[in-house]
């Protein structure tokens, strides 16, 4: 990977803003926050193919199961390629999500934004759609937000 190839974010920030901290949202197979729920599912559907020729007397019965493995196998997938076409910036104005390929999301920094951190994910108040998700160091992303609050006028 050149460069080039890992700053594409870069791109998209203004060139008055200063970045104060970025990252990428974890790149496992399984999100952290739900990999218990994603290993839960797919024992389940293990054991639902394993038992299947004593449970489904149907060929319609094998379908539904069939439909059901296809949709979650493409729910894993879906959510890998999200994950991996963002990025987290923090800059002396604004937090971006930025996306390579779809839109791009900042919120203004002010002395009244307020933000808290649970379980990998950083929150902002009033915000329903504009997180941190997924986060490998969030005490990095704490820093730069209080930094940012605390250097806004």
């Amino acid at each position: 990977m050149t460069v080039s190839d890992q700053d594409w974010w870069r791109d998209q920030i203004p060139d008055e803003e200063k970045v104060l901290w970025f990252t990428r949202p974890d790149q496992g197979f399984f999100p952290p926050r739900y990999g218990w729920a994603y290993m839960f599912g797919l024992c389940g559907l293990a054991g639902l193919w394993l038992s299947s020729p004593w449970l489904f007397d149907t060929v319609r019965d094998y379908w539904k199961l069939t439909c059901v493995t296809l949709l979650l196998t493409f729910t894993i997938w879906a959510d890998r390629f999200v994950r991996a076409q963002k990025m987290y910036v923090v800059t002396t104005q604004n937090a971006w999500i930025v996306n390579e390929i779809f839109k791009s999301k900042n919120l203004k920094i002010d002395k009244s934004l307020k933000f808290y951190f649970a379980r990998r994910r950083l929150s902002f108040n009033r915000r329903l759609f504009f997180s941190f998700d997924h986060l490998s160091d969030p005490d990095a992303a704490l820093k730069a937000l209080n930094q940012a609050r605390e250097a806004s006028t």
